[in-house]
Parts: C-alpha cells; sequence; structure tokens
C-alpha cells in the first residue's frame, strides 16, 4: 500500500510510503555519553514533544496533509470495483486510511521516535526560554491557527515529515488474504496491515496471528494463529486442541465437518512437544487449514511479523468493497 501526502506550497502529491525500504538501524546497544544538548532535550525540549505526541495533534497534522481523492482513486484502480467509487464512500474510506496511518507510523514506530525527532526540531527552532512558555501555555496555543505551536507543527510536517516516515513505513508491510484458512476472522479479499518489528525483540505469543512462509515453499507466505510455543506440550483429539494437558478456549475457530476416526491428522495430533526455536501454527478455519498438523511447526527465522490490522477489503465475487471490515484491529 501507498500512502500520498500533499507537500506545500504547490499541494503536489506525492508517494512517501513505498516498499522495499530497509528497516530502520538507529538503535545500537554501545554507551552513550550524555551531553549537554541532550540534557536540554530531556529538560525542556521533550516534554514539548510529549505532549504534541499525546495529544495526538501531531498524528491529525499528518492526516490533514493525506491526499484523500488519490489515495481512494488508487483503491479503486488497484482493486479492480465493479463500479466506481461514489462521493459518499471517501468519507468511510477516509476513517480508514487514518486508522491505517494510526497504526503504521505511530503505534508500530521505535519507542520515542517521534517525541526525539520533535524535540531535536525544536532545539534547533527554540530557545529554552521559550520552550519553557509553550509548556505552560501549551493547552491555550492549540487552540488558535496562528499561534506559535501550531507554526511549528506545519513546519516540521513540511519540513521533516518526508524523511522520517519511510523510516517508520518500513516497520510494516501489507498482505492480502486470499484463501479461507482463517475464517471468519479473515475473509479472501481483507488487506491487512503487518508489524515487521513486532518480534525483533521477543517471539510470538500465543493467540498472536503472523505472516511467515515455509523453506520449501519459496516465495508463498501463509496467515495462521500462534497456538504451541517453544516447549509446549500439544494435543488434538476429535478436535479438541489441549495445551500442556488443558483445553484451550477458542473463540476465534470455526469448525466446519465433524470430526474424522483417530489416526486423521486433520482432527487427531500428538501429543507432541514443539521443539525449540519453534511454533505451532493454526488456522482458525480449522477444517479448511493446511498448517502445523500437516507440515509441522515453524521456526522463528520463518515468521515475518504479527498481523495487526484490516484496512481494507473487497469481495471477490461482487468486487464491491466490504465496508464493514475496514478499519478493524485484529484479535
Amino acid at each position: 500500500m501507498f500512502f500520498l501526502f500533499n507537500r506545500s506550497p504547490n499541494r503536489t502529491a506525492i508517494c512517501l510510503l513505498a516498499a522495499g525500504i530497509g528497516l530502520w538501524a538507529g538503535c545500537s546497544s554501545a554507551p552513550v555519553t550524555v551531553s549537554h544538548r541532550d540534557q536540554e532535550l530531556n529538560n525542556v525540549f521533550r516534554p514539548l514533544a510529549h505532549l504534541e505526541v499525546c495529544s495526538d495533534r501531531l498524528y491529525q497534522a499528518v492526516v490533514d496533509q493525506a491526499d484523500m481523492v488519490g489515495y481512494s482513486h488508487q483503491l479503486e484502480l488497484q482493486s479492480d470495483l465493479a463500479s466506481p467509487l461514489l462521493p459518499t464512500d471517501f468519507e468511510r474510506i477516509k476513517r480508514s486510511f487514518e486508522g491505517s496511518l494510526k497504526v503504521m507510523l505511530f503505534d508500530l514506530a521505535p519507542a520515542d521516535f517521534w517525541e526525539h525527532h520533535l524535540a531535536e526540531y525544536y532545539t534547533g527552532t527554540l530557545s529554552i526560554k521559550e520552550a519553557q512558555t509553550l509548556i505552560v501555555e501549551y493547552e491555550s496555543q492549540v487552540l488558535h491557527a496562528s499561534s506559535q505551536m501550531q507554526v511549528l507543527r506545519r513546519n516540521f510536517v513540511t519540513d521533516r515529515l518526508p524523511n522520517l516516515l519511510p523510516v517508520v513505513r518500513a516497520r510494516s508491510q501489507t498482505f492480502e488474504i486470499f484463501n479461507e484458512a482463517m475464517l471468519p476472522t479473515f475473509l479472501p479479499g481483507d488487506h491487512v496491515i503487518v508489524n515487521r518489528a513486532a518480534y525483533h525483540a521477543a517471539g510470538p505469543r500465543r493467540g498472536e496471528v503472523v505472516l511467515y512462509h515455509y523453506p520449501d515453499e519459496e516465495g508463498k507466505r501463509f496467515v495462521h494463529r500462534v497456538i504451541g510455543l517453544p516447549g509446549d506440550r500439544i494435543e488434538i483429539r476429535t478436535q479438541t486442541l489441549s495445551v500442556n494437558g488443558e483445553v484451550l478456549t477458542e473463540p476465534y475457530v470455526q469448525h466446519t465437518d465433524q470430526p474424522l476416526a483417530p489416526g486423521n491428522v486433520r482432527d487427531h495430533v500428538g501429543p507432541m512437544t514443539v521443539p525449540p526455536d519453534t511454533y505451532f501454527v493454526l488456522g482458525d478455519n480449522r477444517e479448511e487449514s493446511l498448517d502445523s498438523r500437516f507440515l509441522g511447526p515453524i521456526n522463528k527465522s520463518q515468521v515475518l511479523g504479527q498481523v495487526v490490522f484490516i484496512h481494507w477489503s473487497v469481495d471477490s465475487s461482487t468486487r464491491s468493497p466490504r465496508w464493514e471490515r475496514l478499519n478493524q484491529p485484529v484479535h
């Protein structure tokens, strides 16, 4: 998915969030010496940046720069819709687009990413006294379009945002669901956002939905739910799943067929222990999924990210948008 933004002063639409940009490499474990400038950032400018980020006013400023017409036309072309979008559809697309921006650019950003860059911007723009005054007067400042706080925000979005967006965008990707393995959680034609940075520091947790690939299916990617963690003991008997000896409650599961006889791996597995550094994954549409019951546990190195959000959906038979599925977090 591409996001289009308008740049002042000529309002030309540009594409800032193209796929294929490398992951952010701004993290380091090397010792850091706190300089006088860093102390100023922490003591004065960072609290001001914190107010901007926590109030969602920076996020709203990004939304205000979005080219919604261009984005809507792009969705229309890419989705091969049966009929053109109507003007009344744009508001629904706008809500989903805004939700996607929030997830991809803010929720999935590195910790303190926006606060750090805002604070750096303030150090080159404001004096310490000015920053202190803006902190005290922040709530009154945001009410007036011509206030210093509003001008600072608009200038940051215009001057700094184009260079920062690709850094954050690289932490996520979009993926289209093509099969029925995850019904009812996902329908074919759902377009989802994947958090590529979800497992950089830790492994998946039970219940999370992941995008991954098998080494023997080069280029082919799967979406399933994590059921078993390394060391877990998994058993399936007559479609009933147990983890470490306890029946797992699965409100997300759909069964479409009667249990098969013992010995059939679809409905009878184990008991087995999940090997180190691997995960046992299953589809929510249990009788229609090719998953760890047939292909075995997946290695952590095969996991590409966590599926977190549905931003667009098109019915494959009618080629019409499924408006009710837009802007939905994944559970």
